[in-house]
C-alpha cells in the first residue's frame, strides 16, 4: 500500500460523525461475537446483559475474566480499524474515548453507573491498549512514502542518464 497525503483538512462534521458511529458498531460488534464465542466455549450462559453491567467486569471469577479478556482482545481489533476509519495518529485518542465514553453511558443506563475498581481498571486497560497501538499503526501507514506518477518516475530515469553520459 502506497502513502497517502494529509495536508490542511477542512472541519467536515458528517465524516466525523459517520466515523464515531462505524468505530461505536465495530466496538460493540467485536465486543459481543467475541464475548459471545468465548462464553460458548467455556460454558457460560450467553448475555448482553454482562456487556453493560459494571459488576460482570472481574478477575475474581472465570466468566468476569473471560469478559476483561474479550474487551482487550477488541481493543486490539479496534487498534487496526483505526487506521481504515480514522487514518489519522493524532486522532485515535479522541475517538478511542469516543466509543469508550459511550459504552460508559449505555452501561451506566442499563445497570447503573459502575461503582467497582476492576471494572475501572479494565476498561482503561483496553483503552490505552486501543490508542497506543492505534497510534503506532496509524503512524506507520502516515510515514510511508507516497510514489509519484509516471512523469516523476520518467524525469528521474533521465536525470540519472544524463548524469551517467
Amino acid at each position: 500500500m502506497e502513502g497517502k497525503f494529509y495536508g490542511a483538512e477542512k472541519f467536515n462534521p458528517r465524516l466525523i460523525m459517520t466515523q464515531i458511529v462505524v468505530m461505536q458498531s465495530l466496538f460493540w460488534l467485536c465486543l459481543c461475537l467475541l464475548t459471545a464465542c468465548a462464553d460458548f466455549v467455556i460454558g457460560e450462559p450467553q448475555s448482553m446483559s454482562q456487556l453493560f453491567n459494571g459488576r460482570s467486569y472481574t478477575w475474581d471469577t472465570r466468566a468476569g475474566l473471560t469478559l476483561a479478556v474479550c474487551l482487550w482482545a477488541t481493543a486490539l481489533l479496534m487498534a487496526g480499524s483505526l487506521r481504515f476509519v480514522v487514518e489519522r495518529a493524532k486522532k485515535c485518542l479522541d475517538f478511542v474515548c469516543t466509543y469508550h465514553f459511550f459504552h460508559f453511558v449505555a452501561s451506566s443506563f442499563a445497570a447503573g453507573c459502575p461503582s467497582t475498581g476492576q471494572w475501572w481498571a479494565i476498561q482503561l486497560v483496553a483503552l490505552l491498549l486501543a490508542v497506543f497501538l492505534g497510534e503506532y499503526i496509524c503512524m506507520m501507514a502516515e510515514t510511508k512514502a507516497i510514489k509519484m506518477g509516471s512523469k516523476a518516475r520518467q524525469s528521474k530515469t533521465l536525470r540519472q542518464q544524463v548524469v551517467v553520459d
